[in-house]
């Protein structure tokens, strides 16, 4: 029984998937290595600039265990928002996606703290 009913909730997303995906169009999930390489270096010169490397240090490592989570919950539904600033917000929820990418922010920005002398 319960197998049968998530089947039918399959194809119901799956049709809906099908409808909205003629209307609009959804930009892909990944980022190509250039691009995440580029928006780790802005997102650290930033912080450096402020003399924020701590907290944003403290900050990045503690969330990145759910940064995926974070990405679909948080990122994800303020995506028309964040483009309203002029963020990319799917961009943004990619990049979070992988925690990969938050580890290469963190030694970055410790890189230039490092750099700085203190």
């Amino acid at each position: 029984m319960i197998d049968y009913i998530l089947s039918q909730i399959k194809k119901k997303l799956s049709r809906i998937k099908e409808f909205f995906s003629d209307i609009i169009d959804i930009p892909s999930s990944e980022l190509s290595p250039e691009r995440e390489e580029e928006i780790i270096n802005k997102i650290a010169k930033v912080v450096s600039r402020w003399d924020m490397e701590t907290p944003a240090s403290m900050m990045g490592s503690m969330f990145v265990p759910t940064s995926s989570i974070i990405s679909q919950i948080y990122v994800m539904p303020s995506v028309l928002y964040l483009d309203l600033v002029g963020i990319d917000g799917f961009e943004v929820a990619a990049f979070l996606n992988k925690k990969d990418n938050l580890k290469r922010l963190v030694a970055k920005i410790q890189e230039l703290k490092d750099a700085k002398g203190y």
